[in-house]
């Protein structure tokens, strides 16, 4: 998925990846094709773009290397080369850079991104509702899509003719989304909130006449009407001198009701809603349970035993359930599994939040728990902004009532505790994928891989046991090297279900020869590559240096000397390092010394290839860090 920045500085993410080129002609072309997405830009009018004095005679040749280097970095498809899916239309068509007769297409299917849609999207969401006088809906709506921007349209472009026209076009679009969304707030009797974003507006467009408006209007009912005619008589003055013009008829008419003091200027507040919840408003948020869920059996009576019984009278305690395990042992499963069997005693809702890529401070969290209260029935442009409001309110409707609250992929407790509720009633599930820093109360679970007949009977459920029975040493062999964990082992029965044709022995050599295969097939929401990816980009400097030592080292076991000598570190800060990795299950302590798991070996290697060439300056594409960390090797399964 591509996923483009053009209201602000100019960016462009693949994958998750940032490819955004540097060079300036090479970003004019870009921000060209983009603006113009899925219809041709000619050869002239990228020419003219870039050379404003004049064509050289190159200048088609060069434009030719220009669309070749995008393509090679956004890693696009030509025309010759586009995949098609019979029958898939539309859905099925990839990101690609088209050569047409006479120019180029950019061709983006539905599922990229730009950030241009988003606000246009929102904006007219914004619009619809200011129509049906739906201004609570309005103003939010209209407040997210300005927050898309992040400055100036194309602000980072160096820019011509065209690119100039589509910034002035995007920039005036900007500002009557402002327009539209002041008028909202007016209409919520916010005028006392928007007074001061509006006279700055007005200083630096003296000459918008709409926004002079709003401005008049919020000073009239903040009771400060002389300041109110005085920005009218400013901005006449500025009309005449400036573009010989007088003010527009609306304009005069509203100046006209504040001199005759028109009662019409106050509207009637939009009903004032207060900080409260819906009435019979009951979150069921838990997410599907996974099919072919097996095993953890044991674990399951622990959750039970400790979620289900209900608080004595009188008792205080919040019931809690901690889960550790390392990368794809099937944390988020187990609490999945265990939070839809408890149900029944948690009649008043069920909570689920993920916390996969939040960091630990307080405005995504502020997010993640207002979401929580809007699903509780609390009116989301009503609830306070800061943490610890968000939080008080919610151990507040939480106090006398029956929720359970999974909270999923959790890196350190600072990110768990304004999410507990206030009642001995409530109980928590919580995940982590860091074992250190955790609330350490209530029962703690750290789940190991699967039984073998665990693992076997996970395969079978989606492949069939006529596939393990056909071929019993290579289902063997295939969910040793899986290690048993849920993640991969269902990720290579997926894949072997999908290929009914294709014999498992036949996936078993091939991960064999490419050890990057297993990690990098998805086990469903992710690949075992993504979530040691979630660890790894959380890992201090001196805990990687400390790992690339490890991974890319000529033995199986290290001592804490041995690795600080390596890493040329001190001893303390090796052995800290160590402990640390440990911690986030990345490495294993035994009685002879540290282990890198062999499962998770391709994996680091690759990201800290990835993180090598960063650190080098030079951006380089997944599939070409790929063959770099493993030469000769696929990552593709099946031809």
């Amino acid at each position: 998925m591509i996923e483009i920045s053009l209201l602000g500085a100019l960016k462009v993410c693949r994958d998750g990846e940032d490819v955004t080129p540097s060079a300036p002609k090479l970003r004019r072309v870009l921000a060209l094709l983009v603006l113009n997405a899925n219809s041709l830009v000619t050869v002239e009018q990228l020419c003219e773009e870039m050379w404003e004095g004049g064509m050289p005679p190159s200048a088609a040749t060069t434009l030719q290397t220009y669309i070749y280097q995008l393509r090679r970095r956004l890693r696009l498809t030509s025309e010759s080369a586009l995949p098609t899916r019979q029958g898939s239309g539309e859905a099925g068509r990839q990101p690609a850079l088209l050569t047409k007769v006479g120019g180029y297409e950019l061709r983006l299917g539905p599922g990229e991104i730009t950030d241009i849609d988003r606000f246009d999207r929102l904006v007219t969401k914004g619009r619809v509702a200011l129509e049906a006088a739906d201004y609570h809906t309005a103003a939010s709506s209209l407040t997210e899509a300005l927050g898309v921007w992040r400055g100036g349209a194309l602000m980072d472009v160096s820019a011509s003719q065209r690119l100039d026209a589509w910034r002035t076009q995007l920039e005036e679009r900007r500002k009557r989304a402002l327009e539209q969304r002041f008028s909202a707030e007016l209409q919520l009797d916010r005028h006392q909130d928007v007074l001061e974003e509006l006279a700055g507006l007005v200083r630096m467009n003296p000459t918008h006449e709409g926004f002079t408006g709003l401005l008049m209007v919020a000073l009239y009912r903040c009771g400060r009407r002389t300041e109110a005619l005085e920005v009218f008589r400013a901005a006449r003055g500025r009309l005449v001198e400036e573009l010989g013009l007088e003010p527009t008829n609306k304009l005069r008419r509203l100046h006209e009701a504040m001199l005759a003091e028109d009662p019409g200027l106050f509207v009637t507040p939009v009903a004032t809603q207060r900080v409260e919840a819906r009435a019979a408003v009951v979150p069921r948020q838990l997410p599907p349970d996974l099919p072919g869920f097996v095993g953890r059996e044991h674990e399951l009576g622990r959750i039970a035993d400790q979620l289900g019984k209900t608080p004595a009278n009188g008792a205080a305690a919040m019931r809690v359930v901690e889960i550790h395990g390392p990368p794809g042992a099937g944390k988020t499963a187990l609490a999945t599994r265990a939070a839809h069997k408890l149900r029944p005693e948690f009649p008043d809702g069920q909570l689920y939040v993920d916390l996969a890529g939040v960091d630990a401070g307080s405005v995504p969290l502020s997010n993640a728990l207002a979401a929580c209260l809007s699903a509780c029935g609390f009116a989301r442009e009503t609830l306070p902004t800061g943490l610890g409001e968000l939080s008080a309110l919610f151990r507040t409707w939480t106090a006398d009532r029956r929720v359970l609250i999974v909270v999923d992929d959790v890196f350190t407790a600072s990110q768990v505790r304004p999410l507990m509720p206030g009642g001995s009633g409530c109980a928590l599930i919580v995940s982590y994928r860091y074992r250190r820093d955790t609330l350490s109360i209530g029962e703690q679970i750290d789940l190991a891989p699967l039984r073998e007949n665990e693992a076997e009977l996970m395969f079978d459920r989606i492949v069939g046991p006529q596939r393990r029975s056909a071929e019993p040493d290579a289902v063997r062999e295939l969910i040793r090297l899986c290690g048993r964990l849920p993640l991969t082992v269902r990720a290579v029965a997926v894949k072997l279900a999908s290929r009914s044709s294709k014999i498992v022995a036949h996936l078993l050599d091939r991960m064999i020869a490419d050890e990057l295969l297993l990690s990098e097939l998805p086990g469903g929401a992710q690949s075992l590559l993504g979530t040691v990816e979630s660890s790894f980009r959380n890992l201090p400097v001196h805990c990687r240096a400390v790992l690339r030592v490890l991974v890319r080292g000529d033995r199986m076991r290290w001592e804490a000397c041995e690795v600080a000598t390596r890493a040329g570190i001190e001893a303390e800060d090796a052995a800290a390092a160590l402990e640390y990795l440990v911690d986030v299950y990345l490495l294993d302590e035994r009685e002879t010394g540290y282990v890198v798991p062999e499962l998770l070996k391709p994996a680091l290697k690759l990201l800290l290839e990835q993180e090598r060439h960063a650190e080098g300056g030079v951006l380089v594409p997944l599939p070409v860090v790929v063959a770099q960390a493993a030469p000769g090797k696929s990552s593709v399964v099946f031809g």
